[in-house]
């Protein structure tokens, strides 16, 4: 999976070359040495970043806010600003243009890790969101076997919302394949590994161990660190994975 992309656009590259040099190390890729608005869109001409950190004060006639103005009218680029500009003006024209949040700079340091913990809940409401927009998968009802009849090919397709979706699991048969079980006792097949397929599944689906993602929204009755069930079906949840199903479980659930 191709790792999130920020723009920093900054006029001082010993700030530049901090910041980028500290999300590097959280994994983050960081676009080259950029200090203008000219630069910036020519940096987006070359790559589309998935968020961008915006200085106020840049080289040029135009600013950070002016830049801003832009990635959300038309790039529609989340972004976040950070500047020691806090007067009253610049906040106004600041709010006008919709940034996720308005960090303050202060020399000599600024405090990264708060600025990563905004970055990551930008990344994630915008995960979030692009989830949200998709209502369901393309699934076959039978095996696919990339038969050159587009029509039987077609006919063999079909819809299922996530909100019918039980939990998904590895074909015991056919490896390459996933079984997906669903409300109505059906099953259907996709051609994917289960790494691949949760990267297009709404964030309630959370992968329980190494053959099995569950739709968390349909748990019922007791649940432990070791098990669960989903109607009569009872699961198993990996040590390794126990984490992350008590993350995603205490986001929906109040305790």
């Amino acid at each position: 999976m191709a790792k999130p992309h920020i723009l920093i656009v900054e006029d001082e590259w010993i700030i530049y070359d901090d910041l980028a040099t500290f999300l590097t190390t959280k994994g983050y890729s960081i676009a080259p040495y950029t200090k203008s608005y000219a630069d910036a869109i020519a940096q987006l001409k070359t790559q589309l970043p998935d968020m961008a950190l915006l200085d106020i004060d840049l080289d040029g006639e135009k600013d950070g806010i002016d830049l801003g103005g832009k990635l959300f009218k038309q790039y529609h680029i989340p972004f976040i600003y950070l500047s020691a500009f806090t007067d009253k003006l610049t906040l106004k024209r600041a709010r006008r243009t919709q940034p996720e949040t308005f960090l303050i700079k202060t020399k000599p340091q600024i405090d990264k890790e708060q600025l990563a913990v905004s970055i990551q809940m930008v990344l994630d409401k915008k995960h979030t969101t692009h989830e949200e927009e998709k209502e369901g998968i393309l699934l076959y009802s039978k095996y696919y076997r990339g038969a050159t009849d587009k029509k039987y090919d077609n006919a063999l397709k079909t819809l299922c919302r996530f909100e019918e979706v039980l939990w998904i699991e590895t074909d015991k048969e056919k490896r390459n394949y996933l079984v997906f079980y669903t409300i109505d006792s059906n099953k259907a097949f996709f051609r994917s590994s289960l790494a691949q397929v949760k990267q297009l599944l709404p964030f309630h689906f959370v992968r329980i161990n190494a053959f099995q993602i569950v739709n968390l929204k349909q748990v019922a009755g007791k649940i432990n660190h070791s098990s669960f069930n989903i109607g009569k079906e009872n699961f198993t949840i990996g040590k390794n994975f126990t984490k992350d199903v008590h993350k995603v479980l205490h986001s929906f659930y109040v305790e």
